[in-house]
């Protein structure tokens, strides 16, 4: 029940941070929203929830965003999202903390797999400001705060119930 809720707002996130956050960068970094979505998901409501989240913001960015090979956001989330998956098996009840403390610790993986799949596609010169990505984690993990409060609640008021196994 909560995949839909999980994959409408990170298609909003994606449309965000293809249009709109470009325009307000902060020391040349910008906003991982899909990152935040994709992660928050994962942890706070579920697998399955966090792969759609990933997979469909991903293929937004990259349709949106002109001269990126299609496929490249989508690979790199699902690449970083596969550690998240295995923290998430291993989380404990505090969830939402674990999903910031994951955000600031995957933005610079992503933000480097992200650089050498462009240099292994377009040919790009390698470009990996350590400035910005540590920018980058920083607002990252802000944005984290209240996107897994919204997930947490989402969990809860539509999440199933646990059952005793019989």
């Amino acid at each position: 029940m909560t995949i839909p809720f999980a994959a409408l707002f990170t298609l909003v996130a994606a449309l965000l941070e293809a249009t709109v956050l470009p325009e307000l960068p902060i020391a040349g970094a910008t906003v991982d929203l899909v990152l935040v979505f994709a992660v928050c998901a994962t942890i706070v409501l579920g697998i399955e929830d966090g792969l759609a989240a990933a997979f469909l913001g991903g293929m937004l960015i990259d349709l949106l965003i002109p001269d990126r090979p299609l496929g490249a956001a989508t690979l790199t989330l699902l690449l970083v999202l596969s550690l998240a998956i295995v923290v998430a098996r291993l989380g404990g009840p505090s969830r939402r903390w674990l999903a910031v403390a994951m955000v600031v610790v995957l933005t610079p993986l992503m933000h480097g797999l992200m650089a050498l799949i462009l240099v292994a596609t377009e040919g790009v010169p390698l470009a990996l400001s350590l400035t910005s990505v540590l920018v980058a984690a920083f607002m990252n993990g802000l944005v984290a705060i209240p996107v897994a409060a919204l997930f947490t609640a989402i969990e809860r008021r539509l999440g199933t119930p646990e059952r005793v196994d019989w």
